[in-house]
């Protein structure tokens, strides 16, 4: 197990695991809970998303705002992503990688923390959904219950999220549960689709910032 420094806990060794200050790995979890709100479901993925996963890779909206997307040229590299990469990325402790879905099981979209800093107790929080579920509410769910994992499950003191300053939808739906804008980085990512240097607005959540749903 790596050893991290955790200057920030009162009582914490200078350099112990993670765990030993609190904060739970991905890797560490024999089981993910599945956590749902409203018609949003937040699990693991799956074969049966390979489609969605292809759609939302290709998206003009996903491949201007997110940094790094390479689009699925067909159902097979998807079904690799799903069944090979997404499982390595969490055994490496290096994202915590999600599929948004209906509670019929149906991909709308994807959610993933990422940029994991132990000695911080912190991550970055991402999210994208297919453009027919592009609704604010679902969009809330959505990023309501990756923070939630990453709070409940995983024990993170802060998530972190960058929104480019010109994607209001995205700042409002952060805002919504409670991220507070924290600062702003200029020419900070780079879009996938036009490779245009994007400002971001950045934001930070901890624990008892969450704002609840009434209906979850």
């Amino acid at each position: 197990m790596q050893q991290h420094p955790c200057p920030s806990l009162p009582g914490c060794p200078e350099t112990a695991p993670a765990e030993a200050c609190g904060i739970r790995l991905p890797s560490s979890l024999d089981d993910v809970p599945l956590l749902a709100e409203r018609d949003v479901v937040l699990r693991r993925p799956q074969l049966r998303d390979a489609e969605a996963l292809v759609a939302g890779s290709r998206d003009p909206v996903v491949r201007e705002f997110m940094q790094a997307v390479v689009p699925h040229v067909d159902l097979g590299s998807a079904e690799r992503w799903i069944s090979d990469v997404a499982p390595r990325l969490w055994q490496e402790d290096r994202a915590a990688c999600f599929t948004l879905a209906r509670p019929d099981g149906t991909a709308i979209g994807s959610a993933e923390l990422v940029d994991f800093r132990l000695d911080e107790g912190v991550a970055e929080a991402s999210i994208w959904l297919l453009p027919e579920a592009r609704r604010m509410r679902t969009a809330t769910a959505g990023l309501r219950l990756v923070c939630r994992f990453g709070f409940e499950v995983l024990r993170l003191r802060r998530i972190d999220a960058y929104a480019a300053a010109d994607n209001m939808a995205v700042q409002v739906v952060g805002a919504a549960i409670g991220f507070r804008r924290a600062g702003y980085r200029p020419a900070l990512f780079r879009s996938s689709r036009t490779h245009r240097l994007h400002d971001a607005v950045y934001a930070s959540l901890a624990p008892d910032e969450l704002l609840r749903s009434d209906n979850g």
